[in-house]
């Protein structure tokens, strides 16, 4: 089975436990981000389906980036996200501040050249950055499936993790990834790894947790649109306690 068609699995599943609990059954589909053409679907530039399994089963460090929810009225596909633009002439990146912090934490945690990581005024090239996010072996999962105009709470996001928790471990485990960047929530998402999935999850500083048996670190971030700290500050914060871990575990990331 591929992982697409796992992840279609899982969606059926999850509407069908949302009709169970009462819960809005239209869900957002996310998963291993496309890696094919770009085309505009009507509304943004968007990738097509690609070899994007080949590149997350031939990558040295696989990124999954754990979300809240879609903040948006539609649902709309994740997997073939670009954070471009929403415009017909394929030209151009966002705006936003979402995205443009979202590929610089990517890029800076798949980085590592002698496993030191990368300055902020080294990385900070929207271009560069860009393409990577656009090309890297990057899956994209939200926590809470059914999108909504409003940001929920973290008591309703808390509750949405509890009723699906089987779901989101399967579709978290399956993918096997070497970093869980969990952005957002207020440690609920780190939380919820600890108790679900890797029970042996221990935390090494503010940004790291570290599961010895299956050799995964999670991170600890700020939502990407958090405007408190500038984007260096929360780089660098980052990359220091990314630094400091990797010093200290030598075994990371596993060999395959």
């Amino acid at each position: 089975m591929t992982y697409r068609d796992h992840e279609e699995k899982l969606f059926a599943k999850w509407a069908q436990r949302a009709r169970k609990m009462h819960d809005p059954d239209i869900i957002t589909k996310d998963g291993l981000l496309y890696r094919g053409e770009l085309w505009f679907d009507g509304v943004n530039q968007a990738h097509r389906p690609a070899n994007e399994q080949q590149l997350w089963d031939d990558a040295g460090m696989r990124l999954l980036v754990l979300s809240k929810e879609l903040y948006d009225e539609d649902c709309w596909d994740i997997r073939s996200e670009t954070g471009r633009v929403p415009t017909p002439h394929l030209t151009n990146r966002t705006a936003l501040r979402f995205f443009p912090n979202l590929e610089l934490w990517a890029y800076g945690l798949l980085t590592i050249p002698d496993r030191k990581v990368i300055s902020f005024s080294r990385a900070d090239n929207p271009t560069r950055l860009q393409g990577f996010y656009e090309n890297a072996p990057i899956a994209r999962v939200n926590c809470k499936k059914q999108p909504d105009s409003r940001a929920a709470s973290n008591t309703v996001l808390q509750r949405y993790l509890e009723n699906y928790a089987d779901l989101l471990k399967e579709q978290i485990t399956m993918y096997s990834a070497d970093i869980i960047l969990c952005i957002g929530g207020q440690g609920i998402m780190i939380d919820f790894l600890q108790r679900h999935v890797y029970t042996d999850l221990e935390q090494v500083n503010d940004h790291c947790w570290f599961s010895p048996q299956s050799n995964v670190l999670a991170v600890k971030q700020y939502h990407p649109n958090y405007n408190v700290y500038s984007r260096k500050e929360m780089y660098s914060s980052l990359m220091k306690d990314y630094q400091a871990f990797l010093k200290a575990t030598p075994q990371f990331p596993k060999q395959r």
